[in-house]
């Protein structure tokens, strides 16, 4: 079901988002308490882990965290790394960015030719891929395993996208596409890219499906759960994976990595959603937005009819370059325009953002949900009953901070 802009903007109050002062009836609520909250509550209404971090210029300014990174065994930290899910696109979108400020490629340059088709078929550029903005659509599996080649895989083909004027239509494949593109262009492995030229450089200890991730900090990692009648069941990243060295891949039996050729198959460390990092990472990489007018240029925004792309409910309104905008006037924080991606998989919702007015970065997480997926909040169409009260949590914690 489409709401018509005046059904949902019933259901989000006067001034959209979560205020500074808090719009809860517990005065006596701290983000402690609400962070705690999420973790005790009663049993298919709770999550194993939660917290949020908030950052200045790289300093931690409030945090707050509960519950376990692995159930029964060890507690979640702003250290404790986990599969990001689409929060992942922004360290794909960054990659992009840095090869084109390198010159290497261009973002507004068609890319048919590093995807297997003539300059003449379909032109499709990558700030289309990473806008959403391509005219394509997610088949069911946007994902292929190692050796198989990517321009193989069945349900897309470009010169069957939608046709100009492109709308907007949220499109995981569109990654594995622009993965696929930079490693044509540089004949180097994705996960190495945006370890070189994102992670890296910000002595970031994360990576691409625990490619690059070292192995002190992955054995700290948080798996991600679904809790059902008989309690919590892992969905990703459990014990026996923690305890690897090796990336997280999928492979057809009997290959290996080192017959992986750049270029082949774009998906195959999910640049989409399979960044593992921690909250303070995830709050670091948001913040390098404040540097990316190139990815923060709004490229799609919801017309006032509704029809110029699939805004799933006003969940969407605004995208750059690989960026989800909330644009002041209707964010999650009140008032503030926020630059950033949430995150939704295997029983997480996370979000990391940059807000440029406050010179903040925010990071967020529950690390699992019940099977039945949250309900949306009333506060906001892109939150729901667990992130909307994280976010109420560190708003309170910038306002007890700022006096």
């Amino acid at each position: 079901m489409i709401l018509t802009r005046r059904a949902a903007l019933a259901l989000i109050p006067t001034g959209v988002g979560l205020s500074a002062c808090g719009q809860s009836p517990f005065r006596k609520e701290t983000p402690a308490s609400i962070v705690d909250g999420l973790v005790n509550a009663p049993t298919l209404a709770r999550a194993p882990a939660a917290g949020f971090v908030l950052m200045r210029r790289g300093v931690v300014i409030a945090k707050e965290v509960a519950g376990d990174a692995i159930v029964g065994e060890r507690k979640f930290t702003v250290r404790s790394p986990f599969r990001a899910a689409s929060i992942s696109k922004l360290a794909t979108a960054l990659t992009a960015l840095k090869l084109h400020e390198d010159k290497t490629l261009s973002l507004d340059r068609p890319v048919n030719e590093a995807l297997g088709f003539s300059a003449s078929e379909a032109r499709v550029t990558l700030r289309q891929l990473l806008s959403h903005t391509s005219g394509l659509s997610d088949p069911d599996i946007y994902w292929l395993a190692h050796p198989k080649n990517i321009r193989d895989l069945s349900g897309w083909d470009l010169t069957r996208r939608k046709q100009p004027p492109y709308g907007f239509e949220y499109c995981n494949l569109n990654y594995g596409l622009a993965a696929t593109v930079l490693e044509s262009v540089t004949q180097r492995r994705f996960d190495r890219l945006s370890h070189d030229f994102v992670l890296k450089p910000h002595a970031l200890d994360a990576g691409f499906n625990w490619s690059n991730v070292s192995t002190p900090k992955r054995q700290k990692g948080a798996a991600l759960y679904r809790e059902t009648e008989r309690g919590w069941k892992v969905q990703t990243d459990g014990p026996e994976v923690l305890r690897k060295n090796e990336p997280t891949l999928l492979m057809e039996y009997g290959e290996d990595l080192s017959t992986y050729a750049p270029g082949q198959n774009g998906t195959l460390f999910s640049p989409q959603g399979g960044l593992r990092a921690s909250l303070i990472d995830l709050a670091t990489i948001a913040a390098r937005l404040k540097y990316a007018s190139e990815l923060t240029k709004p490229v799609w925004t919801l017309n006032d009819a509704e029809s110029n792309g699939f805004h799933d409910q006003r969940y969407f309104t605004q995208f750059g370059t690989g960026v989800h905008i909330h644009p002041a006037e209707e964010s999650p924080w009140a008032g503030q325009t926020m630059w950033g991606h949430h995150g939704e998989a295997y029983g997480l919702y996370a979000g990391a953002w940059y807000l440029p007015d406050l010179d903040i970065s925010l990071s967020y997480c529950v690390t699992g949900t019940p099977e039945t997926p949250p309900a949306r909040s009333k506060a906001h169409p892109a939150l729901n009953t667990f992130t909307e009260p994280l976010l109420r949590a560190a708003v309170l914690a910038y306002q007890n901070r700022s006096g």
